[in-house]
């Protein structure tokens, strides 16, 4: 694994603001102490972590919860790359459920011209969607700065309300111990809603976040097709992976 993928799950894994351990990260990671002492070494040259007393490892108060607009830098190429794929399951004639990642923001320019309904929660997506013309439904509810999206009970009762060709979703990590997972709860339910109402459900991650886990377990990893940008061959008896 090269260096910035492994320092990318590091920064995904501490993203909740949580303090994590170094045994935690080796198991979590499955790298030697030496790479795990260097790669944390420079990300706290980096000011992006810092080291506590006791051997706790924590996440700077600026980078928790990452805005999407910061999101949308991190693995651009294979984020676009995904992207590029999930709208190739899209046709003419779909209604289909966006969720606010920065993985599912990019499927939209793929989308222009065609003759779909799209309905989302993500206030970055509402925008650049009507910015393309492409028909679209906002479901409100209570804002979410970090990520630009719609939140709580008023967002959950629309989307029960709302059935799907295709649900696109992202999250902040998966793995085989724990399946998809994600910080917030809230989001979560959404993320549950949307799948339960879709004829398919797609989840759309890059590979920085496979042996990821957070707080919050979405979905097995056989309930739903994963769509990534690398072969991850030993998922292959536990999810069905797309490979973009």
């Amino acid at each position: 694994m090269i260096p910035a993928i492994r320092k990318q799950k590091i920064l995904n894994l501490l993203q909740s603001g949580e303090i994590l351990y170094t045994d935690y990260l080796l198991d979590t990671l499955g790298v030697s102490l030496s790479t795990l002492r260097r790669d944390l070494k420079e990300l706290e040259k980096e000011k992006k972590i810092s080291h506590l007393h006791g051997g706790g490892v924590q996440i700077v108060k600026d980078n928790i919860e990452l805005k999407i607009s910061a999101k949308l830098n991190l693995n651009k190429e294979a984020k676009e790359t995904i992207a590029k794929k999930a709208a190739s399951f899209v046709n003419n004639k779909d209604v289909i459920f966006l969720d606010p990642s920065s993985t599912t923001l990019p499927m939209i320019p793929f989308l222009k011209g065609m003759d779909i309904t799209v309905v989302t929660n993500g206030l970055y997506h509402i925008n650049q969607l009507c910015a393309e013309g492409i028909p679209c439904i906002m479901l409100g509810g209570n804002i979410k700065t970090s990520t630009s999206s719609c939140i709580g009970h008023m967002t959950e009762s629309a989307l029960k309300e709302i059935y799907f060709n295709k649900a696109f979703l992202g999250a902040n990590g998966f793995s085989i111990k724990a399946g998809i997972t994600n910080h917030d709860g809230n989001e979560k339910q959404i993320k549950r809603i949307a799948m339960e109402h879709a004829q398919q459900a797609y989840f759309l991650l890059d590979s920085s976040k496979y042996g990821v886990v957070t707080m919050t377990k979405v979905a097995s990893l056989d309930e739903v097709s994963i769509i990534t940008e690398r072969d991850i061959p030993e998922l292959k008896e536990y999810a069905e992976l797309i490979l973009s």
